[in-house]
């Protein structure tokens, strides 16, 4: 389990690694939240480690009672019993904490990679607002094409079409003024 937190914290850092070329807030905000979860998994590592502690303590003390180190054969059988017992609720109580983690984690790597694709997406909305800052005004004329607006300014029609929100480029109109991005 140690090996999987360390694993878990190691996938924390690297989907936050691409966030880190957002800008200002987000970021700060992004590394706060790794930061406080990287503690948080420091801190149910450490519960792990004391729940295994517990475990090998408890089979220790089994396995001693079990080789006759007891009192009396009665009270061996008795302690015995019920330190399986114990032994069976912190194996229960090491399941339970483990599915928290994965669970916990798991929503925490999700939250952060949705952030990360807003924050992505933000950035080429930024950048498509950018390309759209400069560039040329054109009136479609009765016979142009996408294609040949395209190769007049030497740009794409890939370009063109997003510039101008276009899904189909055989539905030009005469008239229509479409935005032509520069190359």
């Amino acid at each position: 389990m140690r090996t999987f937190l360390a694993l878990a914290a190691a996938a924390l850092l690297a989907a936050a690694a691409p966030a880190q070329r957002a800008v200002g807030s987000a970021y700060a905000q992004q590394a706060q939240a790794l930061r406080e979860l990287q503690y948080q998994v420091q801190t149910l590592a450490a519960r792990f480690d004391a729940i295994e502690q517990r475990q090998s303590s408890l089979a220790a003390r089994i396995a001693a009672l079990e080789r006759g180190s007891g009192d009396s054969g009665l009270a061996s059988k008795d302690e015995v019993a019920a330190l399986r017992s114990d032994l069976a609720a912190v194996r229960s109580a090491q399941g339970r904490l483990r599915d928290e983690i994965v669970e916990d984690l798991s929503a925490r790597i999700s939250a952060i990679a949705k952030r990360q694709e807003q924050a992505r997406a933000a950035e080429a909305r930024e950048r498509q607002a950018e390309r759209q800052r400069s560039g040329y005004s054109h009136t479609v004329e009765a016979g142009q094409t996408l294609s040949a607006i395209a190769l007049a300014y030497k740009v794409s029609v890939k370009a063109i079409m997003q510039a101008n929100n276009i899904t189909d480029p055989t539905k030009l109109r005469v008239g229509q003024t479409l935005f032509i991005p520069d190359p």
